[in-house]
């Protein structure tokens, strides 16, 4: 056992397997459903398979929480290895995945598991697991790096544009009246997550003014605060977008800037045709941790 602690999350974040790899990061994964048939969030099946059934076979996918069996034996073998693990994970009104890894963690070690709800999902989440991986390679204290990210998750940004909201209203994500007014105006959503939740924040004409309105909020983010990172992400890519994404980062020059693509769980919610954009302050107690 090392004093190092681990650091585990779920689906509902996106990160490459390289990436997972690299830092040793645990996953819960989640199971996605396409036409009634189970498969294990990349483990069986890719983001890239996702798009092409959701796109080429209308195909209606759906997610579930990994079985009560998974929860134990990932959580066991974690606690085997490590001293002490630190769990950053979906939105607890997202997902039952928060709740269910305490009640598991309850039955086998209570005190050397520490649960941190994010509030957020895809690269909401995603940034907060950077800093706490950033930070433990370091050395910090698991109780240092819990204050940084209570500290963190007050500032936190997350927006999407999505090209249409049946895909949300299908997993039940968001109510059948807003989206049918979406279809009504031609209008494309533009999501926040909010105390947890998905609510809407703006509409537009087209993707092309919601990619603007995420420079809008950028904008006005590097104003109210001084040292952040930012990512920029997409279901679908496309060449606008990647340009986009390379001007806000020689623009603004965070701390540290991401371009990712959206993993296969919020695809599965939200369809292939989305962009987004997360931001989040960088504390000054870890600024050094990012020169």
């Amino acid at each position: 056992m090392t004093q190092k602690f681990c650091i585990m999350t779920d689906s509902g974040a996106d990160f490459s397997l390289e990436y997972q790899k690299e830092h040793d990061l645990v996953l819960i994964p989640t199971r996605i459903m396409i036409n009634d048939v189970e498969f294990i969030d990349r483990e069986n099946i890719t983001r890239e398979e996702i798009i092409d059934k959701m796109i080429n076979d209308k195909a209606k996918t759906s997610t579930s929480v990994a079985p009560p069996a998974e929860f134990h034996r990932i959580i066991s073998e974690s606690l085997e290895k490590y001293e002490k693990v630190l769990y950053i994970a979906i939105s607890s009104k997202m997902s039952a995945t928060y709740q269910n890894a305490i009640l598991t963690a309850k039955r086998i070690d209570p005190d050397r598991f520490f649960a941190f709800d994010t509030q957020s999902v895809s690269w909401g989440m995603s940034l907060l697991i950077d800093h706490a991986i950033l930070r433990r390679d370091q050395g910090i204290a698991l109780e240092q790096v819990i204050n940084e990210l209570n500290k963190m998750i007050k500032s936190l940004k997350l927006y999407f544009i999505v090209d249409t909201l049946e895909y949300l209203r299908r997993g039940g994500r968001i109510g059948a009246a807003k989206s049918m007014l979406g279809k009504l105006i031609g209008a494309k959503p533009i999501l926040t997550i909010e105390d947890g939740e998905i609510k809407p924040e703006d509409t537009v004409r087209s993707i092309d003014a919601g990619i603007e309105f995420f420079e809008s909020k950028l904008k006005e983010f590097s104003k109210k605060y001084t040292n952040y990172a930012f990512a920029t992400i997409f279901g679908i890519e496309t060449q606008m977008f990647k340009e986009f994404a390379e001007n806000l980062a020689n623009k603004y020059k965070p701390l540290k800037f991401f371009y990712e693509p959206i993993g296969a769980n919020i695809i599965s919610h939200a369809g292939p045709f989305l962009f987004g954009i997360g931001i989040i302050e960088i504390p000054d107690d870890a600024l050094m941790s990012y020169k």
